[in-house]
């Protein structure tokens, strides 16, 4: 559910141009929501591959209460959504997405914080040119509640995997939106501010706008300062003077050829520049298959590399199938159903010691084991670019990376799980009151023979401070890419 609320509904809020009342919900009620809430939590107890992985269930009922009190106690009918459980899970893969058709209304009325706004950890960066606070200022409170704390409230929209807590790092240009959904009916914002530089704080009070206002403005923010780099899946910049090439790969979904011709023809041109230094950036890279993970690396391998990932659940079964959508969006049938029992049943196998259901040599079919370097291999020097939008198999490369200690990584933490994520098959539910989509891993996926999760991701050997990231952006510069292009020049010192 990372923004699942705002993705769909966010460009519906153009069409709104007058701050309204607080609507109600259309066709179902605030306690069909904790009903299907509720639901949903039964649901995944049975369903996920693992519910308690990072959790027991005395201290999952415990939070699992508190988060229903507090929404009992919640008089605001939008903030009702805050608490949705399956923030609980600590897994990245699950997602809760609204049918927006139903909580459309509430949305226009909402009055929305005026300005961008980016993190940086757990700050609230303003990230805007031109608004009455300086573009870069640490944003310390708003409405007299501590930006860390704003931050907590919208884990709804940022939980990761395990103890993992970058996943603000993925809100983008919707966090002022999520902001918003913290004081939905506040007529204005009391913010307190810290200009880079500056010794004091400052006070200013915003007056909140409507929903079209909120989007524009939303939508003015300088950062990221690379999207050129994000026109495409696979984007490539070629810096001769610094003899470094910049390769932005944003997913691993592609087909192998389709992959295979964009890295070889990269490197291809690295080689024939004569360069030294490569950067790959996947601070946005969502993931897809692991095994275009391994065909990235093979073309910075030294060696020949394990690309070994192992698949365990604790369920087979399929719970609740009349509740069950097929990737067409509609009512799976019941030989729908049969077919994904099959193909489960067929590719696991029980280990009653364990307790788990281990993935067969069915679920590898096609996979390279012991993966050699490509021929076009680049033997530079190499920086790989993290953050918490780096999930599932970009988190994976990530690991191949640090565990052949072939590269510096330079960022923040991966949003998911460096020994091991959920992945690989997804069910979906409709949520029986409210209709909203409720996804679900089928299986967990441990990679390079992991037997252990600490429930950490992949962290950085480089790591930006936050006066080095206010210089960087003040400059107009990308913070990561030119705190690494400075790392390669001190290097050369």
């Amino acid at each position: 559910m990372k923004q699942a609320i705002a993705s769909g509904i966010v460009m519906s809020l153009l069409t709104t141009s007058a701050m309204a009342q607080l609507q109600p919900f259309t066709g179902f009620t605030r306690q069909d929501l904790k009903d299907d809430f509720t639901y949903a939590v039964d649901l995944l107890r049975r369903q996920h591959p693992n519910p308690y992985k990072f959790s027991d269930t005395v201290t999952f009922n415990r939070k699992m209460d508190s988060l229903m009190v507090r929404l009992d106690k919640d008089p605001s009918l939008l903030s009702a959504l805050r608490y949705s459980p399956v923030q609980l899970f600590n897994d990245v893969h699950l997602k809760l997405d609204y049918d927006e058709e139903r909580v459309i209304d509430v949305f226009y009325g909402i009055h929305h914080f005026p300005l961008a706004t980016t993190t940086f950890k757990d700050k609230i960066i303003v990230n805007a040119k031109g608004t009455p606070i300086p573009f870069g200022a640490e944003i310390l409170s708003i409405n007299k509640m501590p930006a860390a704390k704003i931050l907590g409230e919208i884990g709804y929209a940022t939980y990761s995997d395990g103890f993992i807590r970058t996943g603000s790092d993925r809100t983008g240009a919707n966090l002022s939106l999520f902001i918003s959904l913290v004081f939905p009916e506040s007529a204005s914002y009391e913010v307190v501010y810290k200009e880079h530089g500056t010794k004091n704080p400052a006070t200013i009070q915003l007056k909140a706008v409507d929903a079209k206002t909120g989007y524009h403005n939303r939508n003015l923010g300088e950062l990221p300062f690379n999207t050129f780099l994000k026109r495409g899946y696979v984007t490539k910049e070629y810096l001769d003077g610094e003899s470094t090439a910049i390769l932005t790969v944003l997913t691993f979904m592609l087909q192998e050829n389709a992959m295979y011709k964009e890295l070889s023809s990269f490197f291809e041109e690295v080689k024939k520049r004569n360069i030294k230094n490569v950067i790959i950036d996947i601070r946005s890279n969502g993931g897809g298959n692991p095994n275009m993970s391994a065909l990235l690396y093979s073309f910075v391998a030294l060696k020949p590399f394990d690309n070994v990932f192992n698949y365990r659940t604790k369920n087979i079964e399929v719970h609740d199938p009349e509740n069950m959508l097929n990737g067409y969006g509609t009512k799976m049938g019941e030989e729908e159903v049969k077919q994904n029992v099959n193909f489960l049943k067929q590719r696991f196998d029980y280990d009653s010691a364990a307790g788990f259901f281990y993935g067969n040599a069915r679920l590898t079919e096609g996979s390279i084991s012991n993966y050699p370097p490509d021929k076009n291999n680049f033997k530079g020097d190499v920086y790989v670019l993290i953050s918490g939008g780096t999930v599932s198999a970009a988190t994976y490369f990530a690991a191949l990376v640090k565990n052949n200690q072939r590269g510096v990584l330079v960022g923040t933490e991966t949003g998911s799980g460096e020994a091991s994520t959920t992945a690989a098959w997804f069910s979906t539910y409709t949520l029986p009151k409210t209709k909203s989509r409720l996804t679900v891993p089928m299986s967990e996926i441990y990679f390079m023979k992991a037997k252990e999760d600490n429930g950490r991701g992949c962290l950085p050997h480089k790591e930006l401070t936050f006066e080095a990231f206010q210089q960087y952006i003040k400059a107009n510069k990308d913070p990561e890419i030119q705190y690494t292009l400075d790392l390669i020049r001190s290097a050369k010192r």
